[in-house]
């Protein structure tokens, strides 16, 4: 995964912790637009992003989902945006739970997506609970400033890749 122009330590220097002016370390203005603090504006970064495309939401205290249609699986995908102490995490899945006998080809499509990719994404979650299930997983440091055009393109990207990984795992592997 390529970072847009406005990733972690971009415009910092060592011995430099601060910006200078009237702009908070939150957000400030680029020649860009708004760059805003990941940590403190991903709520607000996922919200404005969503709101302009045609996905069903669910906000709650600690995420923001959205649902997409997959037509040729016949399955809607999930992408749920959470943060760790550390991490912007997109967590997506088609809500297929696997069944002992699919776990082999599972891991060995995760594996080729993967590989094929250069980007690990694609994993079986859960191997040892009752119910897993294949699950893609995208994520940036929480310290990352970025604008609302870069996070939309970022974001589109995450969701482009979770709609053409799960229809693999479907068309090719049967999953």
């Amino acid at each position: 995964m390529t970072l847009p122009d406005s990733y972690p330590g971009r415009d910092s220097h060592p011995g430099r912790d601060s910006f200078s002016g009237r702009h908070s370390r939150d957000s400030y203005p680029g020649r860009n637009g708004e760059i805003y603090d990941l940590g403190t504006h991903w709520r607000q970064l996922v919200q404005h992003w969503v709101a302009r495309r045609n996905y069903h939401t669910v906000h709650d205290t600690v995420s923001v989902s959205l649902q997409f249609d997959l037509h040729e699986a016949g399955r809607v995908v999930t992408v749920r945006f959470m943060t760790t102490k550390r991490l912007l995490v997109a967590f997506a899945t088609d809500g297929n739970f696997l069944r002992q006998d699919q776990l082999a080809i599972a891991a060995a499509a995760s594996n080729a997506w993967n590989t094929e990719q250069l980007n690990p994404m694609l994993s079986v979650w859960d191997v040892r609970g009752p119910r897993p299930c294949l699950a893609g997983v995208c994520d940036l440091p929480l310290t990352c400033r970025i604008t609302q055009a870069d996070f939309d393109a970022l974001a589109n990207d995450w969701v482009e890749r979770a709609r053409q990984m799960f229809s693999r795992c479907h068309q090719v592997f049967k999953l």
